[in-house]
């Protein structure tokens, strides 16, 4: 078993290391331009419109998505359901779908409209898996969230692992920013429920080893500085002093490097120096005091 949770960790962290190291864009950047573009509705109407009617100088969330997946679902689900409750401060949302294959994916949608967010309009590009061409899109990435105001991005996320508990409170500070708010909503502002999910091998839920991943890979990058390597270093402990469930992830992960034969292929010296740190300080107690968040 130790043998099985130690090659699980050593796989996890490696694909951390590898996602890190290539960082994606997709989509127009804060400062250009969201130019007009054409779609379809999904369900009902078949005629193309363009998205952007009617939002002249609102501001704006667009949400593409790229791929279909649990996680993707999850967090566009939430981000559109957020929106829609400020539609009263005049936020407008567009949630568009990319595809090859426009019958086949108006087909599923169809099948998976009790997945879909109620309050917005399910719409699939007519430009193709590409999206439109002046947007730029990545197909690498699962979704393209941009939030704008007066016909220009003022930020953008391109997801390749989208989660909710890390993305979705970022993208929501956004929002708030362009309806020209400062603080950034919690999840439960926000209108997020924890669903119950199946345990990992590692004992994690798929939303918190996501998290877990996120914080780790900058500790471990094998090109990072010594000044980027303690300020990730400084993020994770931050988190763990207020994360039970996160603290007890990073010591379980750090003890079975250390005690492995491949520390040195983890990140640079600084970094391995922070596992051997964790496997000692983070060892869990006989008694330990409940999540701060």
């Amino acid at each position: 078993m130790q043998t099985i949770i130690r090659a699980t960790v050593i796989t996890l962290l490696l694909t951390a290391v590898t996602v890190a190291d290539e960082p994606l864009f997709s989509g127009p950047q804060v400062g250009e331009e969201l130019r007009p573009f054409k779609a379809i509705a999904a369900f009902g109407d078949t005629g193309a419109v363009n998205v952007l009617d009617d939002t002249n100088d609102a501001p704006i969330l667009v949400v593409f998505v790229h791929q279909i997946t649990r996680p993707s679902v999850g967090l566009m689900r939430l981000l559109m359901e957020f929106a829609a409750s400020k539609e009263h401060s005049g936020l407008k949302s567009r949630l568009v779908f990319l595809t090859d294959d426009v019958t086949e994916t108006t087909a599923y949608l169809k099948r998976a409209r009790h997945a879909l967010p109620r309050s917005a309009t399910a719409l699939i590009s007519t430009d193709g898996i590409e999206g439109p061409g002046a947007y730029g899109l990545n197909r690498k990435v699962t979704l393209t969230v941009l939030v704008g105001s007066k016909g220009v991005v003022t930020a953008n996320f391109a997801l390749v692992q989208p989660s909710v508990q890390a993305d979705a409170t970022k993208i929501g500070h956004e929002i708030i920013k362009v309806l020209s708010g400062s603080e950034a909503p919690t999840l439960q502002q926000m209108g997020y429920k924890e669903p119950r999910m199946a345990m990992n091998r590692t004992g994690q839920q798929p939303e918190q080893e996501a998290i877990y991943r996120q914080k780790m890979a900058p500790v471990i990058q094998k090109n990072a500085t010594s000044e980027e390597v303690a300020a990730a270093a400084t993020d994770v402990e931050d988190f763990a002093a207020k994360n039970r469930w996160f603290r007890q992830r990073v010591y379980q992960a750090s003890r079975l490097i250390t005690e492995g034969p491949r520390l040195k292929e983890y990140g640079t010296p600084e970094a391995q120096a922070y596992l051997k740190k964790w496997a000692k300080e983070f060892a869990p107690n006989e008694v330990e005091p409940a999540d701060k968040e």
